[in-house]
């Protein structure tokens, strides 16, 4: 959870630099498609940036790996273990802040993500209750209530029959570009974003200006193809009153309509100012920067003065420290479910706590060296002295683990084990 914390921050604070940057140097610019560009690029660049880095301590990979902890629920010793996950998982994790933050977060993910799926349920019911036609050279679907034309991918929606002759014209033609353009990848992707980074007000913000500028782009199409402009504007305006079917489409017209109107009044903006774009190479340098701290200074990078010989004894330095996370996490033999069933079988309660009643979770932690023996127990959190002493000779008493391993060598890695006491009626 802690590595997944980590990945967040750093996407959300990718997202708020660029997002900034937009706003404070290149929104007025009319260069519509690098603007385009550039908000697709800072999405992707945020959401992949982090990946790239493996930190001592942790890597944004380390909660897919078998970093596992064990959460066993020990009964009476002559009772074989039989419990569940979930038993286990909720005896170790109480409710406190932090899982109160992520039950939140995926709770407001999950709401957003059945809207989404909703929203696309909603495109396809109206695609199956719209009557195919055909206008000029342009497949159609007509709707049969007063909704505002919008488009989804290759699918082009409008109310033929309330719309003059010249309106629905200038509407096929706003509505083809977005769907020649692509545009509704850009939309999907600003809306995905909202889905997982709900809570940060920035990713909203960004695909509010996402959809105008998608906007921008079919109004300059639209006037470069010579329609008039003053009658466009008008049209925009008369639409102003018509619904919206769902919002990760194309709509003929947003809310930012006097934006819209400002955009295609506004004099072409000098190519001088183009290089203003170049500024998001150094940002994403230096976000790739502060990546990489972590992981020059545990890998203790050679200086150039160093010849390879030290270069080699500096690697092989490396290699003798104790990681605590690695590449290839260290394993008992035959799994985590094997691991479990050693300690059901194996562990003995205390019948002085058990006497008293005395339960609850021993934290320990452990070295499990190059050879896979298990060296340096102590614990980290206790519950009483009978059961800490158990812990501690019920891991000692362990086989041998398969070792952990970084860049392909056996390593020592600190591992972390909870074994849950529980006295069962």
């Amino acid at each position: 959870m802690e590595t997944l914390f980590i990945y967040l921050v750093k996407v959300n604070v990718a997202l708020t630099m660029f997002y900034l940057m937009y706003v404070g140097l290149l929104r007025k610019d009319t260069f519509l498609r690098l603007k385009r560009f550039y908000l697709f690029a800072a999405i992707v660049f945020s959401l992949v940036y982090p990946l790239f880095t493996i930190e001592v301590g942790g890597n944004i990979f380390s909660f897919l790996r078998k970093n596992y902890a064990a959460e066993v629920l020990i009964g009476q010793p002559s009772i074989a273990l039989e419990t569940t996950d979930a038993s286990a998982e909720n005896h170790f994790f109480p409710l406190h802040g932090k899982n109160i933050f992520f039950f939140i977060m995926m709770a407001g993910t999950a709401f957003f993500l059945v809207r989404f799926i909703w929203q696309l349920i909603t495109i396809f019911r109206i695609k199956h209750k719209s009557v195919p036609k055909r206008i000029g050279t342009q497949n159609v679907y007509h709707l049969s209530e007063k909704m505002m034309p919008f488009s989804f991918f290759r699918w082009i929606f409008v109310n033929t029959e309330v719309h003059s002759e010249e309106e629905l014209k200038q509407i096929l033609m706003h509505e083809q570009i977005h769907v020649q353009q692509w545009h509704s990848p850009d939309i999907l992707l600003a809306e995905s974003l909202c889905i997982f980074f709900w809570w940060n007000p920035i990713v909203w913000l960004m695909k509010k200006e996402i959809a105008i500028n998608l906007e921008y782009l079919a109004d300059s199409e639209i006037l470069r193809k010579g329609v008039n402009s003053r009658d466009y504007q008008y049209h925009l305006l008369r639409l102003t009153y018509h619904g919206t079917a769902v919002q990760i489409v194309n709509n003929f017209n947003v809310s930012q309509l006097k934006q819209r109107i400002m955009m295609m009044n506004k004099n072409k903006s000098p190519k001088r100012k183009l290089a203003k774009y170049l500024m998001m190479l150094p940002v994403a340098a230096l976000l790739m920067m502060t990546n990489c701290v972590k992981e020059q200074e545990a890998d203790r990078v050679p200086s150039q003065g160093k010849t390879l010989q030290d270069k080699e004894q500096a690697n092989e330095q490396d290699y003798n420290e104790i990681f605590i996370v690695a590449e290839e996490m260290p394993q008992f033999p035959g799994g985590q479910g094997a691991l479990m069933k050693y300690i059901s079988e194996n562990v003995h309660y205390p019948k002085e706590a058990q006497e008293k009643g005395i339960e609850g979770s021993v934290i320990c932690s452990f070295i499990v060296g190059k050879d896979g023996s298990i060296t340096d127990v102590k614990v980290v959190q206790g519950v009483d002295p009978s059961l800490d002493e158990e812990a501690i000779r019920l891991i000692k008493s362990m086989p041998k683990w398969e070792p952990g391993r970084q860049r392909g060598k056996v390593v020592d890695v600190r591992f972390t084990l909870p074994i849950v006491f529980r006295l069962q009626p």
